[in-house]
This record gives structure tokens, sequence and C-alpha cells, in this order.
């Protein structure tokens, strides 16, 4: 009787050893869009929004990440398709088996016109007669009032390079542009290292867009979501966001 228990034993602690070691193993594909830095970095497979979800993800004992870089659109269809486990930005319509965590960082999306051009823009309305240069499937992701107006804009384009619209904004090819707030600092500050600059005037005229991220795996959402809201607690979080945040932005906030 002795030697049965033994052997259950030991069975049930090789059991519990391959359950814990197989938690340990698991990794995740992740789709990113490699055009909206600093949130996402390509080059260092790091970035704003993916550290966040990185650290979540490891505090769930979840290390092993592969990042694949790919359009929003391509993303949504990978994620549908289960050929990625999570997707940074969904554009779509939520759909049944995707499943939406809590916010993982609020993108802040404003307009930007060149100082000079003395521009009063206090709302959607205001773009009315001016060119605007958004970003790629701006209307999916700003107010429905945005969508509903394209029509009265002199002119409308979308461009998925976001660094162009700050080339595109200084040279005078259009009025305006229309992306996050730290994604024109993080290209901003690349652009003026060879080129002069004008002065800007942000106008922001949206509300904050949350961003959560998007799991065709409820399970992992939640385990995702535990993780998220630790590193919050912790204050690991705030690091994250601070130290990124100075390192990619540079931010001046007695002008911006």
């Amino acid at each position: 009787m002795k030697a049965v228990f033994s052997l259950m034993l030991v069975c049930l602690s090789s059991s519990c050893f391959a359950f814990a070691n197989s938690i340990k193993q698991q990794s995740v594909i992740i789709a990113a869009n490699p055009t909206v830095a600093p949130y996402v970095i390509r080059e260092h497979d790091s970035g704003i929004q993916l550290e966040i979800v990185k650290a979540a993800l490891s505090n769930q004992a979840i290390n092993q990440v592969d990042v694949h870089y790919m359009s929003n659109q391509r993303a949504d269809a990978s994620l549908n398709q289960g050929r990625v486990d999570i997707a940074l930005n969904y554009s779509g319509h939520l759909i049944a088996g995707i499943y939406k965590s809590q916010s993982v960082i609020s993108y802040e999306n404003v307009v930007v016109s060149l100082k000079k051009s003395n521009f009063a823009i206090n709302s959607i309305y205001d773009l009315a007669t001016k060119s605007v240069l958004a970003f790629q499937n701006a209307p999916a992701y700003l107010p429905k009032e945005f969508g509903y107006n394209l029509r009265n804009l002199r002119g409308y384009e979308e461009v998925l390079n976001q660094n162009a619209q700050i080339h595109h904004l200084m040279v005078g090819w259009v009025d305006t542009i229309i992306l996050d707030k730290r994604i024109f600092l993080h290209y901003l500050k690349e652009y003026q290292k060879n080129h002069a600059i004008e002065d800007v005037v942000i106008h922001s005229i949206f509300p904050p867009a949350k961003r959560p991220a998007y799991f065709n795996d409820d399970s992992l959402r939640q385990r995702f979501d535990i993780g998220l809201s630790n590193i919050i607690e912790s204050g690991e979080y705030d690091t994250i966001m601070l130290d990124l945040d100075n390192h990619y932005t540079l931010r001046d906030i007695n002008r911006f």
C-alpha cells in the first residue's frame, strides 16, 4: 500500500511539474502595426504599448513572445483566422470568438497644423474646407462624426507610413494631419534631425481613445487582464510609461 501511495505521489508530482512547465513554456504570437512608433518599435521589438503587453504576459509566466508586424487590417484577419493569438489594434467590429482586454493604453489623436496657417480648429466641423492627411483607416478609430463629415473636407487621404505625415505638413502639401500625439512627437523628433521645422499648433479635438488588446482565446485574455492589473498595482506600468515616453518622444511640456 505504501509503495502504491509513493507511486501516486511521484505521478502527481510529475503531473504538477509538467503542468507548471507547460505554463512557463507557453508562447504567444502578437500582431502589431510597425508604423505606430513609439507604441511599437519594430527595430527593437519594443515600444511603449508592446512593452506593457509583454510585462503583463510575463507577470503570468508567459515569456516567449513572437511579434509579427503587419497592418491593422491584416492583423484583424489574422486574429479572426487564428494565425495570431493577440492583436494590439483591432479595427473591425468585435465578433463572436474575439475577446477584448482591459485598456492597455490610451491614444490621444489630435489635429496638427502649421502655426502660420492661423487655423481655429476647435471641433471636427472646423476641418471643413481644409485638406487632411490621416493615418490608415482613421474613421474606424475616431468619433463617428469625423467619418460623416469627410465629404466637407477640401481633400482627404490616408497614409500607412505616419512618418510621411510630418513631411507633408512641413512642406505645405496638406493643411492638417491627424495622428496620435505621441506618434507625432516621436516622428517630429526624428524629422528635425535632418530638416528645418515650422512651428505647429496641436488641436486636441478628439477624446482619448482606449486601446485594449484583442484575443481569440478567452482564457488567455483573462490571464492577461490579471497580469495587467498586477503590473499597474505594483507600479511597473507607470515605470514603463515614464521611461519610454521620455526616451522616444522627449516631450517638451512647455510647447506641447
